[in-house]
């Protein structure tokens, strides 16, 4: 051992791992410290993370000059990740990172289990905690008990990695002063007595657990029996208890170094001694490490040989300053002395800039234009370090729409993945009771194909979809969470009986389907195709509500590869040929793993996809992108040591960059203390060490946004440093260095030229096209949205149904009509005893029939039951002068439009021949009806010309130049009171100008100088069905609407 540690700085400003490379290549035996003998490939280096590992591999081949080059042994002493820790795994020890250690050396040391997986830890405490919370009588379902499980997994990981006994959690607090602590106490028994016995009974140890036995590992086999060739441990801080003690350990070897990053030598003496307690200082990781390695700041020596470059001086100058601006808050009131009278020689803001944005798209933007521009200097890199994931998914986008792919080196969740996204799908499907949007966004999926090819397979959705999936949601009637409705149905088979339904009738498929092909072939053939969906997901639906995750992994396995499977029987989801398929695949299964090892826990099925998710989501997948190698987006964590010739600091808010410090759920700050636990803060100082460090690159943008979702932002407490220091000291030598031309670039780039004024469409289409049959309702259409009838009639354009349709007004409307036309049928001349009853009894019939009017009657029952009570005392008062009642009947008449035959058509709701031989006619609104003036005015002729086609003899049964008595609206709205009626005045009359002016105005579209124009009444628009093909919103202004 060296009587004298061998601790090494290297100042912010300089490049780390560049400084480290050069030295090591020039000069192995760092200016005497080891034998002159010593070589490169004698090295064992020690770096925190993965990405430092490799990023000294590549200097040290590209600085040598050379092809090959034998390289040291380089490894990551810490990473993102603990489980990455890379550290032979050999339960008597090491010699160097790969050998056995002698029993001798550790003879009482613990036995080193294997380590559980993340997901198989959660599975495992979720499992304990879903049962206290049974046992306790706390059952709250999944989300709670997700809740607790991840709060009690981030309690055991800090205790784990603080090396806290876990026992001392029980004398925290006195009994008689906190009862709501006993009851805590009582839940963290999971963590104090029941996972040692699980992690016991299984053989396994936490992550953390074990990452600190194996570095205590090597610590004690290092004390006791020294590596033959210089270690070098660089850029750790020792944050972690057994990392502190392996760099000290490294510190006193005889052919052992330690080498720091970023510590401040010139922090006044006083105010290095205050960081005991400052833990938010940049500096107090690099304090409390000297302290524990019993280290004064002056036995630490610059790391020898150092060379400068062009840019290193201002870079220096830059940090310094950086680092006098967070100086502790008690050192503040010296800024003053740093007064000087000499100006710095160079602008100490040269090639910094800050870009303080309105808002996140605009920070996102400035950012991606500054990556984006760096590629016009030949070899010069980019990097965006942000703990901001929203700010950085941003920022990708943008740059991929400008065609450049940048490597986000946090990857992507595995549930994001296309191999994910599926088997959430599936789930999702099974949870919905196989919805429409949620089974269509399952078919539609690349990896679907149900036994056939790419082309039948669409062809067959679509034709699934039209059939069976738009309108009023189809759904099953099990009830969810017992068990002895197992085996009813589910929406599977709705859709199954919806097909059937449309087979049997043939409901105009033709003209949905817009296919020449037989109807029935159609069908029939998905039919088929829906049959085998039924029977591919009866694993899943055949699967107990609540069931353990083993029994739905298993089943979600096999439901995925019969999916996948096409019409060679070959999976594209298992034999795909894509590489980055199958590595998503190879995540994927691990998860599953776990899962189905879950034989204990159980879950309801709505939450199924909700856990699988929770998982994969943790999993992080690193994309397979052709991304460009100078650009990169890097977390806090991953960007240490790593360099960059722009680095850009986005998300500088309180809150986000620094988070807001946190004790967690369990402990409050006493109760920390008293465990000598860190404070919470300790966070915030790493983070503001590695602010530093990155401010001290050669070129720098600084960014944040003024307000995110609308939500005034608070600046970063370093930034707020920067400006207070910058006006007290440089203000009148250096300008603040706003990014101005940026923001003017970004503004410029985000601002759309001005729109183009569209105008209104105005097709004339030739006359012998134009429609010679009109209904009266579309002849109000064509009074007010003429296109709609051009749509329709013309371009025979059918809208489509909404997926997933809720109870509409109109789907009321149309099952009351049902409902008192399949009552005056029933009943045509001598009404029932209790005719309300009778009504009710009708419409219970009729909802049996369809889920549309069980919906109905299920929301709307207590109104209808006052509907019923108020037809029944209608009925009775005017049966008895009625002889003859004709429902829903159709009628039609012909006019001389053009000198070319038009017919007008009608189906009347009801129509009542009198004892008198007088005719009245009724029409039924569940709304409101059209207004007296409305129908004087012919802006609603429908009634009127459903007179005129009687009096013509137009409907059947009906003799021709009938009398028409009464022209009357029903309105049935159940309200108070459920119904009334209104009569016009002057049915004849108003037959006859309603006949008038409906001739006029098909004369006036008869010539094919007329045009169609969209909404030429907007304000008395109900649908809107082709606005869209209009393009009303881009050329409608607010006059006109």
């Amino acid at each position: 051992m060296s009587s004298r540690p061998h601790v090494f700085n290297i100042p912010s400003g300089y490049s780390f791992l560049e400084q480290l490379a050069k030295k090591l290549l020039s000069d192995p035996s760092l200016s005497g410290l080891f034998d002159a003998k010593t070589r490169l490939q004698d090295y064992t280096i020690l770096l925190p993370t993965r990405r430092a590992v490799r990023n000294l591999q590549n200097l040290l081949l590209q600085k040598s000059g050379t092809d090959a080059l034998l390289m040291p042994e380089i490894r990551p002493l810490g990473d993102v990740n603990p489980e990455e820790m890379i550290f032979a795994e050999a339960e008597a020890g090491l010699t160097g990172l790969t050998g056995l250690l002698p029993a001798e050396v550790t003879p009482h040391a613990p036995s080193l289990l294997p380590a559980m997986s993340g997901i198989e830890r959660d599975i495992s405490l979720m499992t304990l905690v879903q049962a206290w919370l049974e046992t306790s009588g706390r059952a709250g379902g999944l989300a709670s008990t997700s809740k607790l499980t991840a709060e009690l997994t981030a309690l055991l990981d800090s205790l784990q990695i603080e090396e806290v006994d876990i026992s001392k959690l029980a004398s925290l607090v006195p009994d008689e002063f906190s009862h709501n602590w006993q009851q805590t106490l009582e839940f963290l028994q999971i963590l104090t007595t029941a996972w040692p016995l699980h992690k016991q009974e299984i053989g396994r140890c936490d992550p953390s657990e074990r990452r600190g036995l194996l570095l205590d590992r090597l610590t004690t086999l290092w004390n006791n029996h020294p590596p033959s060739g210089p270690v070098l441990a660089a850029g750790s801080t020792g944050s972690i208890p057994a990392t502190s003690r392996l760099l000290q350990c490294i510190a006193q070897l005889e052919k052992g170094a330690v080498v720091l990053s970023g510590l401040d030598t010139q922090l006044p003496p006083e105010g290095w001694a205050q960081l005991k307690n400052e833990h938010a200082h940049p500096q107090s990781g690099l304090f409390h490490l000297c302290e524990a390695m019993d280290l004064q700041r002056s036995d630490i020596q610059t790391f020898p040989g150092l060379q400068m470059k062009s840019s290193t001086d201002i870079q220096c100058a830059r940090a310094t300053f950086v680092n006098q601006a967070l100086w502790p808050t008690s050192l503040t009131g010296r800024w003053i002395e740093l007064l000087t009278n000499d100006k710095p020689s160079q602008n100490l803001f040269e090639n910094m800039q800050i870009y303080e944005a309105s808002d996140t798209r605009s920070e996102a933007g400035v950012i991606a234009l500054a990556l984006r521009e760096a590629l016009e200097t030949p070899e010069k890199t980019a990097m965006l370090i942000t703990p901001d994931r929203q700010l950085a998914r941003r920022v990708t986008i943008l740059l991929r729409k400008w065609g450049v792919e940048i490597n986000d080196t946090a990857g992507q969740p595995l549930s994001r993945t296309s191999v994910g996204v599926f088997a959430g799908l599936v789930l999702q499907a099974v949870a919905t009771d196989f919805s429409p949007a949620n089974l269509l966004a399952l078919l539609k999926h690349p990896f679907c194909r149900v036994g056939q090819n790419a082309k039948s397979h669409r062809q067959l959705v679509s034709r699934l979809e039209l059939y069976a999936l738009r309108g009023f949601r189809p759904t099953g009637d099990s009830v969810k969470g017992n068990n002895s409705y197992a085996h009813n149905t589910n929406g599977l088979d709705h859709i199954m009986a919806r097909l059937k339904h449309a087979e049997s009738e043939k409901k105009h498929i033709q003209q949905q389907s817009q296919q020449n092909t037989n109807d029935e072939t159609l069908i029939g053939e998905v039919i088929t195709f829906a049959d085998k969906l039924r029977q591919i997901f009866k694993p899943l639906t055949d699967v107990p509500y609540e069931a353990t995750l083993n029994n739905v992994g298993q089943a979600l396995l096999e439901v995925m590869e019969s999916l996948s499977r096409d019409d060679a029987n070959i999976s594209i989801l298992w034999d795909s040929p894509d590489q980055e398929v199958s590595e998503h695949l190879e995540a994927f299964m691990s998860v599953m793993v776990e899962f189905i090892k879950a034989e204990d826990f159980t879950a309801p099925q709505s939450e199924w996809s909700v856990l699988l998710d929770y998982w994969l989501y943790q999993t992080s997948i690193r994309p397979r992108v052709n991304a460009h190698p100078r650009l990169s987006i890097m977390g806090l964590l991953e960007a240490r040591l790593v360099d960059a010739d722009l680095v850009i600091l986005g998300s500088l808010n309180e809150g986000t960059w620094p988070a807001l410090p946190e004790t967690g759920a369990w402990l409050s700050r006493p109760m920390r203390e008293s465990l000598d636990m860190v404070a919470p803060e300790r966070r915030i100082g790493q983070s503001a060490h590695d602010f530093v460090q990155a401010f001290s690159a050669p070129e720098v943008l600084l960014t944040r946004a003024e307000k995110i979702s609308g939500t005034p932002q608070l600046p970063s407490r370093w930034l707020s440093r920067l400006k207070a220091l910058h006006a007290g000291l440089y203000e009148d030598i250096c300008p603040w260095p706003d990014a101005e031309r940026l923001s003017t670039l970004w503004t410029t780039v985000d601002t759309p030229p001005p729109p183009k004024a569209e105008k209104r469409p105005e097709p004339k289409p030739p006359a012998d096209v134009r429609p010679d049959r009109l209904s009266v309702t579309q002849i109000a259409t064509l009074q007010i949205d003429p296109y709609a009838i051009y749509a329709k009639h013309i371009l025979k354009l059918k809208p489509l149904d909404p997926l997933e349709a809720d109870v509409t007004a109109a789907i009321r409307g149309s099952f009351i009509h049902k409902v008192l036309e399949k009552f005056t049928l029933k009943y045509p001349d001598d009404l029932p005893d209790n005719v309300a009853s009778a009504v009710r009894e009708t419409a219970l019939e009729l909802a049996d029939e369809t889920a549309e009017g069980q919906a109905v009657l299920l929301y709307w029952w207590p109104r209808f039951s006052a509907v019923a009570d108020w037809i029944a005392d209608f009925e009775i008062e005017r049966r008895s002068k009625i002889t003859r009642i004709f429902t829903e009947i159709t009628g039609s008449m012909t006019v001389d439009i053009a000198n070319k035959p038009f017919t007008l058509t009608a189906k009347a709701d009801r129509i009542e021949l009198t004892d008198s031989g007088h005719v009245n006619i009724l029409d039924y609104k569940t709304g409101e009806p059209p207004s007296k003036t409305d129908i004087e005015k012919m802006r609603a002729p429908q009634m009127p010309l459903e007179a005129a086609i009687a009096i013509a003899g137009g409907f059947e049964g009906i003799s021709k130049n009938a009398r028409i008595k009464e022209l009357a609206h029903i309105q049935v709205h159940g309200g108070y009171p459920a119904g009334k009626i209104r009569i016009e005045e002057n049915p004849d009359q108003l037959a006859e100008t309603a006949l008038s002016g409906v001739k006029k105005l098909l004369e006036y579209y008869a010539d094919e100088n007329t045009a169609y124009i969209p909404e030429l009444h907007p304000d008395r628009v109900n649908f809107r069905d082709y606005a869209h093909l209009a393009r009303v919103q881009e050329w409608m202004s607010e006059e006109d609407s």
